[in-house]
Parts: C-alpha cells; sequence; structure tokens
C-alpha cells in the first residue's frame, strides 16, 4: 500500500478519537472507505477494556447479512487485541434487537421466534397465497402490502416516500390484509419487514416494557443509522432516554433506502435531538483513488439535498508514495449494444491484462434495461459473468430448498423452512400451500406439527395430502441431522433429497455448486453461506470456516473468477479495483418513476455516489443515444447527473485501448 504511514497514523488517531469518545452520545459520520467499520471494532474493545459486561453491549447493523459480517469482525478484532470477551457481545439487527426485547419481557405471540420474510419470501409466499385467497394479481397484491409497511415503518398512513397507489387501496382491500396477515403470519410464525420494531416501539410507547432495564443495556452502537426508518430512529431514541450511552454511525450521503422509509433526516437532526452530542467526521479515504472522490464530490456538490451535512471525501492516494491518481472514464456511445460491447472488451482486456475478474463490478441502476444487452455481449465475447442474484443457485428453487433444509436442521422451529420444503417440490402450487395454511388456521394446529408425528383424521386428503407426505417424508429424511455435521458428511444424503423432489439435473446441478465450497464446512456454516447477501459476506463465512479450522484460506476456496454484475442497491458495503456504471440516461437513472419526486431524485444522486465510490483504481460511468425500450429503438437523453460528474463525456467506439488498459494495471498495482 502507497499511503505513507504518516497519513495512517493521522486517520487513525481521527478513528480512535471517535471510538474513545466517553460522551453519552455520539455521532459518527463516516464517508465510503474511511473506517467506520475499524472505529465500531474499536468501540467494543476499547469498552470490553474499561471494565464493560460484553452482555451489555448491544451493536446492531442494518441487514441480517451485514450484522452477521459485523459480529464476525468485531469478534476477531477483540481476539486479536486480546479481548476474547469479545466473542460475548452481540451484534444483530434492530429486528432481532426488538425480538429479543419482547421475548424478555414475554410479549411474543407467535408460536416460535418469527422469522422476517426476506423479498423472494415476501413475493413467493406470502404476497402469492395473499393474491391467491383474494383474487389479486402480483401488483395489486403488493401495493397493499407495502401500504401496510409503510404504516409500520413511520407510524403513518400514506408518509413522506410512500407513492400512493392507483387507483387508491379501498377499505375493503385493507380490511382483506387485515384479515389475512394476522392469521397466516400466526401459522407461519413470521413477520413483514417492520413489523415486529412495530411491535416492540408499541409495547415500550405503552409502558409494558423497559427495553434498557430488561436486558441490562449500558451501550448501544447503531451501524448505518443513516438507513433507520422513524419507527427505528424511535425505538433508539427511547434507548437514549432511558440511560443507553448510543453510539450511531453512518453517512447521509449513503441514505438510498426510502423504500424502506429510510431518511438522511435522521442522521443529519441528530445534534439537533441531543444538543450534548459529541460529533465525529471521517473523510480520510482509504479505498478510492483521486480522480474517483473528485467525481463523488462534484456530485454531492451538485445534488446535495437538504441539511446535508457538510464534508469532503479525501482520497488518501493523492498523497501516497507513490501518488494513485486513479482513472476515470465518461462514455458516451451510440447505442446500446456498442455500449455493452465496450465494456465487456475492456472487462476481457483488463483480465487478460491480470486482473481478476472479480475486481470488477458492474452496477445496474435498472437491471429490466440494461441487463439483456450486457448478457448478450458477454456471451458473445466468451467472458464468465456473475448475474445478479435473483437469477443465482442461492435464489433457484433448488437454492432455496437446500437452504430450507439446512435451516430447518439449525432450527427446527422455523416454520417458514418447512413451508418451502412443501411448496418449492415441482407440481405443489400456491392453492395447495394456502389450502394447507387455511386448514391450519380452521382446525386449530401448529404449522411445524403437521410436519411430524400423525395427522389429524379428515382434515387433509387428495392432492393436499399427498403434498404433506412428501413434504413429511423430506423432515423425516432429516430429523437426524445435526447443524455441526458437516457438508462432506450430508452432501449425498442432500442430493439424494433433492433427486426425489426435483430430479437427477437438479442434484447434480447442487453437487458441482457444493463441490466448490470446503468440504469441512458446517450445515450451520452453510447456511450462513446461502444467507448472505454479497460474494465479500460469503467470504466472511469462509474466512471464518477456515480460521475454525486453523487452516490458511486456499485459492480454491475463492469466489469463481467472475465479472460481477449486479444493482446499484445490491454493491452497497463492497468495493472493486474497477467499475462500470452504464446506461446513464435519464429516462433509465434516475429514470421516469423518480423524476416526479424531487426527493428520490436526490436519492438517486446518493445511489449514484454510492456505485462510483465502490471503484478503488478505476470507474467508467457511460450513457448511449440509442436504447431499446419495450423492443422499439428510442433516442435517449443524457442523466442530468452527467453534468456534475466532474468532465465531460466524450464520443466512443470502442472499449479500452491498450495503453489505458495499461494505465489502470500500473494504478492498481500500486494501490
Amino acid at each position: 500500500m502507497p499511503i505513507i504511514p504518516q497519513q495512517i497514523q493521522a486517520a487513525e488517531a481521527i478513528q480512535r478519537a471517535a471510538a474513545h469518545d466517553g460522551s453519552l452520545q455520539i455521532r459518527l459520520v463516516a464517508g465510503p472507505g474511511t473506517g467506520k467499520s475499524f472505529s465500531i471494532e474499536e468501540r467494543v474493545r476499547w469498552l470490553l477494556a474499561r471494565g464493560v459486561h460484553p452482555r451489555s453491549i448491544a451493536v446492531v447493523s442494518f441487514t441480517r447479512a451485514s450484522s452477521i459480517e459485523l459480529r464476525n469482525r468485531i469478534h476477531g478484532y477483540c481476539a486479536s487485541h486480546n479481548q476474547p470477551n469479545g466473542a460475548d457481545v452481540r451484534v444483530s439487527t434492530l429486528h432481532s434487537l426488538a425480538l429479543r426485547l419482547l421475548r424478555a419481557a414475554g410479549l411474543l405471540q407467535y408460536p416460535a421466534d418469527p422469522l422476517v420474510l426476506d423479498n423472494w419470501e415476501l413475493e413467493n409466499v406470502f404476497d402469492a397465497e395473499f393474491g391467491h385467497g383474494n383474487g389479486l394479481g402480483k401488483s395489486r397484491r403488493e401495493e397493499i402490502r407495502r401500504e401496510h409497511e409503510a404504516f409500520w415503518s413511520t407510524g403513518q398512513w400514506a408518509p413522506p416516500n410512500y407513492a400512493p397507489s392507483n387507483p387508491p387501496i379501498t377499505p375493503v382491500e385493507r380490511a382483506a390484509f387485515i384479515a389475512f396477515h394476522g392469521p397466516r403470519t400466526q401459522t407461519y410464525s413470521c413477520v413483514l419487514p417492520g413489523e415486529i420494531v412495530r411491535q416492540c416501539l408499541d409495547q415500550i410507547v405503552a409502558g409494558n416494557l423497559d427495553p434498557v432495564a430488561l436486558i441490562h443495556l449500558e451501550h448501544l452502537i447503531v451501524d448505518e443509522y443513516q438507513d433507520l426508518n422513524p419507527a427505528d430512529q424511535q425505538i433508539v431514541d427511547e434507548l437514549i432516554g432511558r440511560g443507553a450511552i448510543t453510539f450511531v454511525a453512518g453517512d447521509d450521503d449513503q441514505s438510498i433506502y426510502s423504500f424502506r422509509y429510510g431518511s438522511p433526516a435522521g442522521i443529519q437532526s441528530f445534534p439537533q435531538r441531543y444538543p450534548a452530542a459529541a460529533l465525529h467526521t471521517l473523510s480520510d479515504c482509504f479505498r478510492c483513488a483521486h480522480t474517483i472522490t473528485a467525481a463523488a464530490n462534484a456530485l454531492m456538490a451538485g445534488y446535495p439535498g437538504q441539511n446535508r451535512i457538510p464534508k469532503t471525501l479525501n482520497s488518501l492516494y493523492l498523497g501516497a508514495s507513490p501518488a494513485v491518481a486513479g482513472r476515470l472514464h465518461r462514455w458516451r456511445f451510440n447505442d446500446a449494444v456498442a455500449e455493452a460491447q465496450a465494456i465487456v472488451t475492456s472487462c476481457r482486456d483488463l483480465i487478460i491484462a491480470g486482473l481478476n475478474p472479480r475486481d470488477i463490478l458492474i452496477l445496474l441502476s435498472n437491471q429490466r434495461e440494461l441487463l439483456p444487452v450486457l448478457r448478450d455481449a458477454f456471451n458473445g465475447a466468451g467472458v464468465l459473468f456473475e448475474p445478479p442474484r435473483a437469477e443465482s443457485f442461492t435464489d433457484s428453487e433448488t437454492g432455496r430448498f437446500v437452504l430450507a433444509i439446512v435451516r430447518i436442521v439449525c432450527d427446527m422451529d422455523d416454520h417458514v423452512a418447512h413451508r418451502l420444503i412443501l411448496g418449492l417440490r415441482p407440481g405443489i402450487g400456491i392453492g395447495t400451500c394456502d389450502a394447507i395454511a387455511h386448514a391450519v388456521v380452521t382446525h386449530g394446529l401448529n404449522y411445524r406439527n403437521i410436519f411430524y408425528g400423525s395427522l389429524p383424521s379428515g382434515v387433509f386428503a387428495g392432492r393436499v395430502l399427498t403434498a404433506m407426505n412428501h413434504a413429511r417424508q423430506t423432515c423425516a429424511a432429516i430429523a437426524g441431522w445435526l447443524k455441526s455435521d458437516t457438508l462432506q458428511l450430508r452432501l449425498a444424503d442432500i442430493s439424494a433429497i433433492l433427486n426425489a423432489a426435483f430430479d437427477a439435473a437438479e442434484a447434480q446441478q447442487w453437487q458441482a455448486y457444493a463441490g466448490a465450497l470446503p468440504q469441512d464446512m458446517t450445515i450451520e456454516e452453510l447456511r450462513d453461506w446461502l444467507w448472505a447477501d454479497t460474494d465479500e459476506q460469503q467470504m466472511s463465512v469462509l474466512q471464518s470456516v477456515f480460521a475454525r479450522l486453523d487452516q490458511p484460506m486456499p485459492n480454491a476456496a475463492a469466489l469463481p473468477p467472475r465479472v460481477r454484475v449486479m444493482s446499484m442497491h445490491g454493491a452497497k458495503g463492497l468495493s472493486a479495483r474497477v467499475v462500470f456504471v452504464p446506461g446513464l440516461e435519464d429516462h433509465v437513472f434516475p429514470g421516469p418513476w423518480r423524476q416526479p419526486y424531487p426527493g428520490l431524485v436526490l436519492e438517486a444522486a446518493r445511489l449514484l455516489y454510492v456505485s462510483i465510490t465502490r471503484a478503488r483504481a478505476a470507474c467508467f460511468m457511460s450513457y448511449s443515444a440509442v436504447r431499446r425500450v419495450q423492443g422499439r429503438r428510442t433516442a435517449m437523453a443524457p442523466s442530468r447527473f452527467t453534468t456534475s460528474l466532474n468532465g465531460p463525456f466524450v464520443n466512443r467506439a470502442v472499449g479500452l485501448r491498450q495503453g489505458e488498459v495499461q494505465q489502470i494495471m500500473t494504478d492498481i498495482a500500486n494501490l
């Protein structure tokens, strides 16, 4: 690393000053790549060194996968700094913290600890069954559910950032949702996003639980505070009001989850709500070269948003030895095919020059518009790429079936996993699954129990009984498994189950997928791997596996060498040496659905800021003059953001030239 020791020492001094602050409330504003995670790790270590009991510390992050990654980092950091009790510090999502509080207060009202449904489960289980029972199409049932999620997240009907449905949700539709939601979430022991936090908040406000006294909480650390919605923020405020010393970390420039009702206003207004709060800012970037931070800064200067916290992201590589300026390419093309081909040939030539394909990210603002033409270009050039997660093994029906199996092995009370074992088998439709859930409610049964033991007479018959028996056979086959069993021990067993449930081709697909994983991985570790949201989180799981085995991680354990293509949102928390951001046309990005809402346009600018700052050595932004939209060649106007990216876009007919490839490779070598 060319960053000189004096730079590192100066940056770490600022990080430690924040981590060691003894104030009752601390706000850390941390730009991309400035060491936020290190500050959180160091704060936990510092608290433990001062004698704080590990169980009185709660660390929360935004998603389940990010909390797992942060937990591994904190535990590893503490262990390496002679604080072995760091492994006893609880690191979770805010949802899990709310669940813990309700459980401790005896206020959980589900057959088992409820799991929050992920996007796949929302669409393919909850929404599908709600729509089936009420004759609703895909779009309408999602609109009805989102109206309730908006209320749970904000405490308001039709809150800010909520785009009203057209036509509006009717009282009849709202009543149908309520009638379905309560019994079905009880049946599957599940909750929708935001729901458990709302339940916990309502109990706190009602005086039914004191969250601080209940779990002896002294210190609360909140990662990605800018992503919290109003209900999340109110929970944090309630904890602060009851004496929890609170450290919040985030960046209003990286607030990109308005569809979950997150808002930059929360982190921006923290000093007004807590005038005595200590304020710290990290702006020295260890990740991005100077030309990249310069473009990112220009974008935020052009689209600052209301009440933006003033800051400038400073690349430490500008003063490094040797200095690394980095490369920022702004390209415009005659059409989308030329753009895609230029991107793919550039990837090919960088790989030929020695760049690991996984060090290339292609970030899409609109997969429907941009992915097909890119896929054709990749296939035509023979360059291997990894599509967005929705097209990966883990979100295939086979992958979800395997995940359901290992989830049950790890938690026999996982009702949703049992529903997946039932409904993912070929030939089992939503109607059958809906009928079984309805029968469970009607006859006063426990959903999990119908997969084991004797079935009540006269309740299940015909195709419903056949489906139940197939699922029960799978559950019986895994009943003796342990979460400590290794993948090697259970690989053939899972293959046999898949062969019976699907066919030999699906079993072979699983074997090929699992064959690349360490065979000493446990079932529990396999669950965490399959549940991970990003490559980095999967790599964190692998590192934990080999650390447990006391072995160095071999090169063969690395992820497949493919260029990664993903959504802009999916890249949050990631980085790569080279990043491409295609499709900077106003129709695509910010796009027509954001254009009527100024706040969403500003959020799109922040999303582009996040995308640019994933790049370490080189960033490519591009647009085309013509693109096929709904099968027709359509003239495209450049995105409004192109005027705020620190330089002009230039005509381009081809990808990187050889000299440009070498410049990028030289910069990468000097990072």
